[in-house]
């Protein structure tokens, strides 16, 4: 991932998504607590970023979730060992 790419795209993988496996800038997982599309990860002036895209389970750094369900957050930036979760299991 370099400054100019599209975003990588996280989510879940159904039968009838959209996310194709093959697709270059997607990471799919098979996992009911991942929405389809649930979070994007960039990188800008050297930086990488993060933010959830409306997840109903949430996208977590540090133990922090980014945002209330079903609201788009922030970007946040990555460093080196910060650890990212996707979604809870209720």
């Amino acid at each position: 991932l370099r400054d100019g790419d599209s975003p990588l795209c996280i989510g879940r993988f159904t039968d009838r998504s959209s996310i194709s496996l093959t697709a270059s800038n997607k990471l799919v997982f098979r996992s009911k607590v991942v929405s389809r599309y649930h979070a994007e990860i960039w990188s800008n002036d050297g930086k990488f970023y993060i933010k959830d895209t409306k997840s109903s389970t949430g996208t977590f750094l540090n133990h922090l979730r980014l945002s209330p369900a079903d609201t788009e957050s922030k970007p946040h930036q990555l460093k080196h060992g910060d650890i990212v979760q996707l979604g809870v299991d209720y």
